[in-house]
This record gives structure tokens, C-alpha cells and sequence, in this order.
């Protein structure tokens, strides 16, 4: 079979890439017909699941590229790099659990956020990232559109939604309520994991209805892990250490 013939009627585009070359290598190691069979198929397979979750993290719209590869757990309580790897393996998405990051300014929340889908991605989950103030803006651009059932819908396939930054912008009425929905609908059924500066008795500075936030709270906090995550801003730490550098530059330049 030629790579062509591979390639179009089988849709094994890997195989047709990389058969000869694969082969060449079998024959150096002698490997049997089997072994090379099976050695072929994984590299098909390993392409496969490349392309696939490149889709995952395509489709999860990640604003940044964050890895948890060099993320310094020792400098931050609240979360372990062991308690990460636990989350990172999917099984709080098949209960479904929601995940809460609660804590100040700069202690890694967003990255662990983003860091997280991309392990989850790796497992075939499909997550979607948006910030709390974005969502809710398409969920009032959908209402007004006529089409908030159809974007209920797209939301709905997404095993995973990250709400970034709950308690940062204050929320309409109108807002509030299509998240509060949203949280209803999602209810023991798919997973949320929210981002927040604010404890739970303060989000009612969101979602503005008293009996709405008492009723969200409750239904994110069943079934529910939280992370109280502390610790200093890494932000506040690099800017001091780039005006120290700066600071020894201009000693070096001025002696």
C-alpha cells in the first residue's frame, strides 16, 4: 500500500508520514512483523492524541500559557503540588465536584486555573476558561440576541467551566442572575471551579439578590472542594526584584 492510498482511504496520515522510516528501524532491531505493526499504530495513536487535545486547549479559550511546570507550591499554602496532580487526574469532573480557589491577589489562582485544564486536557476533558466578567457578558449578549438557549447548550458540553475572578467587577441584577442560572443548571450535574477574593459570605457584592446568593453559595458549596490558598503576590515580588536589579545597575553604572 502506498503512503497515498494510506493516507486517503485509510486517514492513517501519520502511518503515511513516518511507514518507511519506521520500517528502517524495525529492520535494524530486527523486530518481528507484529512489533512493527505495533510500533507503527503508536505512532498514529501519539499523533492522534496530539491533535486532540491541541483541540482541548484551542477550544478551551486559555488567555495565557500557563504550565504547572515550575510552579513554586512551597511558597503558597492552602494547595499542594500533590493535591494539584490529585485534581489534574479528572476524577473530582466524574463525581462532579466543584473546585473552589479561594485567596488574595498574586498567589497563583489564574495560573493553577489555566495550569489545571491543560493537565485535564491531556486526559480528554473538555474545560472552557472565561473570566466571570466575559461569561456573563455573553450570557446578557445571548439573552439579548434571542439565543441564550443555544449558548446554554455550547456551555453545557464542557465537563469543566473556570469562572476567573468572581468578586472583581461588580455585576448588574440582569448579569447576575443569567450566572446564577447557570450555576442552576450545572447543578450536580457538570463541574464549576471558581476563582474568588471574596469568601462565601461576600458574594452577595455579585450576585446582589440576597435570597440568589444564599441559593448559588449553597449549590457551589454541595459537593464542593475549596482551597484557601495564601500566601505573597508573586507580582509584588518579581516588580521588587526587577527595581533591585534595577537599582544595582545604576550603582554599577554610577561607580
Amino acid at each position: 500500500m502506498t503512503h497515498q492510498e494510506l493516507n486517503e482511504n485509510l486517514k492513517l496520515n501519520e502511518m503515511a508520514k513516518q511507514f518507511i522510516e519506521v520500517a528502517t528501524l524495525a529492520n535494524q532491531k530486527n523486530l518481528t512483523y507484529e512489533k512493527y505493526l505495533g510500533l507503527l499504530s503508536k505512532v498514529e495513536l501519539d499523533a492522534r492524541h496530539k491533535r486532540k487535545v491541541e483541540n482541548l486547549i484551542k477550544q478551551a479559550h486559555l488567555p495565557l500559557n500557563k504550565s504547572i511546570v515550575g510552579f513554586n507550591f512551597h511558597r503558597i499554602s492552602g494547595i499542594t503540588a500533590k493535591e494539584f496532580n490529585k485534581l489534574s487526574e479528572g476524577d473530582f469532573i466524574k463525581e462532579p465536584l466543584n473546585i473552589v480557589f479561594y485567596g488574595g491577589v498574586g498567589v497563583g489562582k489564574t495560573h493553577l486555573a489555566i495550569a489545571l485544564i491543560k493537565e485535564l486536557s491531556q486526559k480528554g476533558f473538555k474545560c472552557y476558561f472565561a473570566t466571570l466578567s466575559s461569561l456573563i457578558q455573553n450570557l446578557i449578549d445571548a439573552k439579548l440576541e434571542n439565543k441564550l438557549s443555544d449558548l446554554n447548550k455550547r456551555l453545557d458540553k464542557f465537563e469543566l467551566i473556570v469562572c476567573d475572578e468572581l468578586g472583581y467587577l461588580a455585576q448588574t441584577y440582569d448579569g447576575a442572575d443569567l450566572f446564577f442560572q447557570l450555576i442552576s443548571q450545572r447543578y450536580e450535574r457538570k463541574s464549576l471551579l471558581i476563582t474568588t477574593n471574596l469568601t462565601y459570605s461576600e458574594w452577595d457584592k455579585v450576585f446582589l439578590n440576597p435570597l440568589n446568593t444564599a441559593v448559588a453559595v449553597e449549590r457551589v458549596v454541595h459537593n464542593c472542594i475549596t482551597y484557601n490558598i495564601s500566601g505573597p503576590s508573586k507580582r509584588t515580588e518579581e516588580a521588587i526584584a526587577k527595581q533591585k536589579q534595577r537599582e544595582k545597575i545604576d550603582e554599577n553604572i554610577n561607580a
